[in-house]
């Protein structure tokens, strides 16, 4: 997913990789709302590793991969408490890259990429988890747009 903001790569990448989670996944179609993670430092260095806390009560273990500021980071989500969820999800893998259009813009490439626990699982991904899962980073990608564009700018 492309999005451009209009404010220098720096601002952008300061504010997205560390950003609570519950301040942009409020919940989104059959995806409940993220209420808390756990880390114990900023979130912003290889390495660390957190669970994440959703509405409905379950979770998932999230792991920073790869950091390269201020142009790119990727994290990795998997133990997930859900019953329905662990059965046909081996991982998500996630990357933010960030690109300088100029001084004060930034074009973002969000990428993600589910990992099935087999074929049979990966169709139930494509016709009922993903659907969902895109409208939830959309929203999420929205809202990071709008508080960077209007607070932060």
């Amino acid at each position: 997913m492309l999005e451009t903001i209009h404010v220098p790569i720096k601002i952008a990448f300061d504010y997205i990789q560390p950003v609570p989670l519950p301040d942009i996944f409020p919940g989104y179609g059959s995806i409940p709302a993220v209420v808390k993670s756990n880390e114990q430092q900023e979130w912003i260095e290889a390495g660390l590793s957190r669970t994440v806390t959703f509405a409905d009560g379950n979770s998932a273990h999230e792991s920073m991969q790869h950091v390269d500021y201020p142009n790119y980071f990727s994290y990795q989500l998997d133990n997930f408490s859900s019953e329905a969820l662990s059965q046909l999800i081996e991982r998500v893998e996630g990357a933010w890259v960030f690109i300088a259009a100029d001084d004060e813009k930034v074009i973002i490439d969000w990428k993600y990429a589910f990992i099935p626990r087999n074929e049979e699982a990966k169709k139930v991904i494509e016709q009922h988890v993903l659907p969902d899962f895109q409208g939830m980073l959309e929203q999420a990608m929205r809202i990071c747009k709008e508080k960077l564009e209007s607070e932060i700018k």
